[in-house]
């Protein structure tokens, strides 16, 4: 890799970190002022944005073979669990749909998929459904700072020259 094509690497490292800290940075205000922490499952969210926060930390301060691939297991759990929480933002508003008043009459008689659309379409129920699109958004991110890392090149040249 020439000189250039490693400093346009890091640049775009740097961006996709930048780009991660700024979702995690606007999940969590969401989150505070939704004052999501009433009971177990509202708590959910909370560990896989501190997964998110130390695996950008990791990325961000000098990283090592070691931290990247800890980085890259905390993103990937990041992008899961955020993946289920779209799942179960859409579920929730689903199960909602007979209650709002501008369907309840017509509800049973939906189709399925006309149901589950206005579910994910958040046309009825509570539950945003792009919240946890954006932390599933910021694992990708941080997934994606992780490619062809320098630290995991180094390390890997390191094992060759040792064996």
């Amino acid at each position: 890799m020439t000189d250039s094509e490693a400093r346009e690497s890091r640049q775009l490292r740097l961006a996709l970190l930048a780009l991660a800290g700024l979702g995690l940075a606007g999940t969590a205000v969401e989150l505070v002022l939704e004052r999501h922490w009433d009971g177990l499952e509202q708590l959910i969210p909370w560990p896989f944005l501190a997964a998110g926060v130390v695996s950008l930390v990791l990325l961000s301060i000098r990283p090592g073979a070691a931290s990247v691939r800890v980085a890259r297991v905390l993103a990937a759990a990041l992008f899961i669990g955020a993946s289920v929480g779209i799942w179960r933002h859409v579920a929730a508003n689903y199960d909602a749909g007979f209650l709002d008043f501008r369907y309840a009459d017509r509800w049973p008689s939906m189709s399925g998929l006309d149901r589950w659309w206005h579910a994910a379409t958040k046309s009825v129920g509570p539950a945003p459904v792009l919240a946890p699109g954006v932390l599933a958004q910021v694992g990708l991110a941080l997934l994606f700072a992780t490619v062809r890392h320098p630290a995991l090149r180094s390390h890997a040249e390191e094992k060759s020259t040792i064996g």
